[in-house]
């Protein structure tokens, strides 16, 4: 799967690190389902972390499609609710 971090760039995420994303993307839905800000902060970093970390930078120059969309890192939390609104449940 490709996914881009808007201001940063795509990366190419598969297999077991896919798989793990998804179950951090669940609880970063959940926070702001709750309205619990302070676990949607801490879900996002995680997410952006592992994409980061386990996931493959595809270089700029490089033009591929997306399948998934992150908002910037310093989304908050009341602009996060309405992005993340149609965001897929099920990434795999």
């Amino acid at each position: 799967m490709i996914i881009r971090i808007l201001t940063e760039g795509q990366y190419k995420v598969e297999g077991q690190a896919l798989t793990d994303l998804d179950n951090l993307d669940d609880k970063l839905l959940d926070a702001l389902a709750c309205g619990n800000k302070e676990e949607y902060e801490n879900s996002f970093r995680e997410v952006l972390s592992l994409i980061r970390g386990r996931g493959t930078k595809i270089p700029d120059t490089e033009l591929v499609e997306s399948d998934l969309i992150l908002p910037a890192p310093d989304t908050n939390f009341d602009e996060a609710k309405t992005l993340f609104d149609e965001y897929p449940r099920d990434l795999t």
